[in-house]
């Protein structure tokens, strides 16, 4: 898929707080970005369905990796087919803007996966790669390419609950740390 020029929310690892999550969909929504990406550990349906409440008539465009604590997949999967949306094994690569994003959200240690996110960056063909399971907002650009954790959603492993806005246009990312309930 190719799209123009975009503000694209990151965000992952929800863990069905639902009122983080809410607070984090009410940001994205309100800093007007067009797409949505989730890299996994939404935990239950209930989590996609309020997420797909609030953006439903503002963002169409949602795409998501599973992560390692989502059960209930089929599920998950029938939600994603509902509402026209893409969910991908993780890792997975996608096409937005004419860049290569590799989507991933990890399993095991976290040094695991920041390795494994780290060697996608160094050695595969993308411009993006995006990763959660760490709960550890990160951030870094080389060149055109950048490598990016938004952080967690749910606040449970660094007490912040964090999520990024990417500019395709600019490659310009903005952290947003919501204030904690």
């Amino acid at each position: 898929m190719v799209f123009s020029d975009l503000r694209i929310g990151v965000i992952s690892d929800t863990h069905d707080h639902l009122p983080y999550t809410k607070r984090a969909i009410q940001q994205l929504l309100d800093r007007e970005i067009e797409l949505l990406i989730h890299l996994g550990d939404f935990t239950s349906p209930f989590t996609v369905r309020l997420i797909h409440e609030l953006i439903k008539s503002r963002v169409n465009r949602v795409f998501a990796v599973l992560g390692n604590n989502d059960g209930d997949v089929l599920s998950l999967s029938k939600l994603f087919n509902q509402y026209g949306w893409y969910l991908n094994p993780s890792p997975t690569i996608i096409e937005i803007d004419s860049k290569r994003f590799y989507l991933m959200h990890g399993n095991g240690p976290a040094d695991f996966t920041e390795r494994v996110a780290r060697s996608a960056f160094e050695k595969l063909d993308v411009d993006v790669v995006l990763y959660g399971h760490t709960h550890i907002a990160k951030y870094e650009k080389c060149g055109n390419r950048i490598i990016l954790n938004p952080g967690e959603v749910c606040g449970y492993i660094t007490g912040k609950s964090s999520i990024a806005i990417l500019d395709t246009k600019d490659q310009s990312v903005e952290f947003i740390e919501l204030t904690t309930i």
